[in-house]
């Protein structure tokens, strides 16, 4: 444990001390592409570099450009936030997952708990890994289209159901890759599968409770990408529509979601379309065929629901 650990901003400035043991990779996924250069310095000088990414598809990326001896699988559910370089704040203790197998996992797993990280050794790093991502697509996409927090959108009956489907698409794909949730530290992810097969009216307000509990006073990460012409969220909901499409499971909620954030992130569309103007993502869906999901554009009012659009809590 560092009490006082060095930020630097340059290579250069590591390379000019010892090579480091292990190397913990915790940047966004939509930089990996760039940062494999750097990483190449170090293997296979450093036995191991652990992969907190988000998202499916990182530690594949990363084995192939340094070596697949050389990549830990993890997940990280405490919510944290770089307030700045070599500054965390922790918005939400729990702990972190870490692939076991590897000759370093160990005794990483054992410096971990030494600092009070609270990690857990896993077996299944794939099994682990798309564990993570049923939490991280929670109210994610679809918080940041709309700019509503995640309880809005839970509170909104149609919405919530495009919600529910996109987490039930991602079991499908799940089970396809056979695969099942398994819980991970701090987070029931096993109970996810159970609650989202019950009906909507009684698992909205559990879910809204969990993101909201889940994330502390974080907004979900996808908020921060509109219009910065880079996402996460190809890595996220765009990984389930990939793998839908492999395995032959319809994914429509997660493909509308991965498009439309994309189209904002890009500046292609204006976000005052969707902001919080429920209609025009409902109807991007119903057109998609996304089940449950309906929308009448003719007459300003949600399907089967006698409140007006808009008139819901907004972030």
């Amino acid at each position: 444990m560092l009490p006082a650990p060095e930020a630097v901003e340059s290579l250069d400035r590591v390379l000019e001390g010892s090579v480091p043991d292990v190397i913990l990779l915790t940047i966004k996924a939509y930089d990996l592409a760039a940062a494999v250069n750097d990483l190449r310095h170090f293997a296979p000088l450093t036995p191991a570099i652990v992969c907190v990414l988000n998202g499916i598809g990182a530690e594949a990326f990363l084995a192939d450009h340094v070596g697949h001896d050389n990549v830990i699988a993890a997940s990280l559910t405490s919510a944290v936030h770089v307030t700045e370089p070599g500054t965390v704040r922790v918005e939400r203790r729990r702990g972190l997952g870490l692939a076991a197998g590897h000759p370093m996992s160990r005794k990483i797993f054992a410096e971990m708990d030494r600092a009070g990280v609270n990690p857990r050794l896993y077996q299944d790093a794939n099994r682990m890994k798309w564990s993570k991502l049923l939490t991280n697509i929670v109210a994610n996409a679809t918080s940041a289209i709309l700019g509503w927090t995640p309880g809005a959108v839970f509170h909104h009956a149609d919405v919530a159901r495009l919600e529910l489907e996109s987490l039930r698409e991602a079991i499908r794909v799940m089970r396809g890759l056979g695969l099942a949730p398994l819980n991970l530290p701090g987070v029931p992810v096993a109970l996810l599968e159970l609650g989202i097969a019950l009906p909507s009216l009684l698992v909205r307000p559990a879910l809204g409770w969990f993101v909201a509990s889940g994330r502390g006073r974080k907004p979900p990460s996808l908020h921060f990408d509109i219009g910065r012409l880079k996402s996460e969220v190809g890595w996220l909901n765009g990984a389930i529509v990939a793998w839908g499409a492999r395995l032959g499971i319809p994914t429509p909620a997660n493909n509308v979601l991965t498009e439309t954030m994309s189209e904002l992130v890009m500046g292609e569309i204006d976000p005052s379309i969707f902001h919080s103007r429920p209609e025009a993502l409902l109807t991007r869906a119903a057109a998609a065929g996304v089940p449950g999901v309906r929308y009448n554009s003719a007459s300003g009012r949600e399907a089967g629901g006698n409140h007006t659009v808009g008139s819901h809590s907004r972030a």
